[in-house]
């Protein structure tokens, strides 16, 4: 039970000096406070502000070789507040078996949602991401990924597309939420994604090079006012979402920086991750970047915000996601930079955490999922000053409920504080600072000659 706190649904409602009963994973009942004899144990939330917990939209697992990292995603999601999380595309498919732990409750975790491997052509973007050739492997590899149990299909750069129109019939056909990159070789006004990460399809690539992964800081220069409002005007017919990513486009500033961890101190969620993951990082994506490109990223982030304030003037879904794994971008505390990045482009602070908690619960299809009601899954937040008035509160958090389970501040601490000691000693560092480095060919982006 949680007594006389301030229940708040960002846009809906707000409601001081309420109890919160919770019983078996769920919300049973909201009643107006009354002061009955104190309950043995039970905490003193008297004066919190009780929110629902936050959804990231779009994240990756670390893969089965970086030695228990998994679980350490998932306690830095949960100390961060991140109740649930979309995996839009697993490296090597291991997160299904990690959400299997979580839905157990072997692990403290979010609520995990996985799209499983990336499909994608030959080659691929990455060297991980499952190729798909045409249309007959296509209807294979979904008909795979849904005896698998995944939640969505996430398509990718290189698909043709005979393959990758398959892709979007099967899914359907399965019921599967079809999200991801636009293939370059399909029309925006085509694709029928609903739910497009990183707004891909609003940069127009030329089709002599499409062999390459990804875009080029200067494709952005023709997302101009006329491009976005056709962009915009496209999306509101098909019904499309996106999900900006908006904090990836700012963090990955620092494969720029030849600093190390110990200038990521500040960050919540960087300070905890093993030291090896700049070395991974700096391998795998230091060679596309090189000294001088600060204007490329300002061109391509003022491109992002100017969209995402757009699409939110106009009506259009927008998720709050990250892209953890990519560099810089640590779980947990990037949905934070998100919600700041959010704002910072022009859309409301209270805005914003609706599009992280109830916008994205009802976009997922979980009944409930981002509200504070009764019946909704019972994941709650409590501060101790109100993060919707100024994002500085998100440091107040005291407690995180998920699934109906309660994890106070001082528990979440004492489990990053073992997780460091193992993850941040010599030994480990040793070990997979090596593997790091012989991974980077397997999982880098493959690069377009110039």
């Amino acid at each position: 039970m949680l007594r006389d706190v301030e229940l708040i649904v960002p846009e809906q409602s707000r409601a001081a000096h309420r109890d919160l009963e919770i019983r078996d994973g769920r919300i049973h009942a909201v009643r107006a406070h009354a002061a009955p004899d104190a309950e043995a144990g039970a905490p003193d939330t008297a004066g919190r502000f009780v929110l629902p917990g936050l959804v990231d939209m779009h994240v990756h697992y670390p893969p089965r070789l970086a030695l228990g990292n998994a679980e350490l995603w998932s306690l830095l999601f949960l100390a961060h507040g991140v109740t649930t999380v979309r995996e839009t595309g697993s490296i090597d498919g291991s997160s299904l078996a990690h959400r299997a732990r979580l839905r157990a409750g072997e692990l403290p975790g979010p609520r995990l949602l996985s799209c499983g491997a990336m499909l994608d052509g030959d080659p691929p973007s990455f060297p991980s991401n499952r190729r798909v050739h045409d249309a007959a492997e296509a209807r294979r590899a979904v008909a795979e990924l849904a005896a698998a149990g995944v939640d969505c299909v996430k398509v990718y750069n290189m698909l043709s597309p005979p393959a990758f129109a398959a892709i979007r019939s099967e899914a359907r056909a399965r019921g599967l939420p079809l999200v991801g990159h636009k293939p370059h070789a399909v029309p925006f006004e085509a694709a029928g994604i609903g739910d497009l990460q990183h707004f891909t399809g609003a940069v127009v690539v030329d089709l002599e090079r499409v062999a390459r992964q990804d875009f080029r800081f200067r494709d952005w220069e023709g997302v101009d006012a006329a491009r976005i409002a056709h962009v915009l005007r496209v999306a509101r017919e098909q019904g499309i979402a996106f999900t900006p990513t908006l904090v990836n486009a700012r963090q990955r500033l620092r494969t720029l920086d030849p600093g190390g961890p110990e200038l990521d101190a500040a960050d919540s969620g960087l300070r905890h991750l093993p030291r090896f993951w700049w070395t991974a990082w700096r391998s795998i994506w230091g060679p596309a970047h090189a000294p001088g490109e600060e204007a490329g990223y300002a061109l391509y982030r003022g491109r992002l915000d100017a969209l995402s304030a757009a699409a939110w003037r106009a009506g259009i879904s927008l998720h709050a996601g990250t892209d953890t794994l990519m560099p810089f971008v640590a779980p947990g505390s990037s949905l934070h930079g998100e919600l700041a990045e959010l704002s910072r482009a022009g859309i409301p602070l209270e805005a914003a955490w609706a599009l992280a908690t109830w916008r994205a619960g009802r976009a997922l299809g979980i009944e409930g999922l981002g509200t504070l009601a009764p019946g909704a899954p019972a994941d709650l937040l409590l501060f101790r000053q109100d993060p919707t008035r100024d994002l500085a509160a998100l440091g107040s958090l005291d407690a995180v409920v998920a699934g109906g389970r309660l994890y106070t501040r001082e528990w979440l601490d004492d489990a990053l504080a073992r997780y460091d000691a193992h993850f941040r000693g010599a030994l480990y560092d040793a070990v997979l600072g090596g593997t790091a480095r012989l991974a980077a060919g397997a999982f880098a982006p493959r690069r377009e000659a110039e």
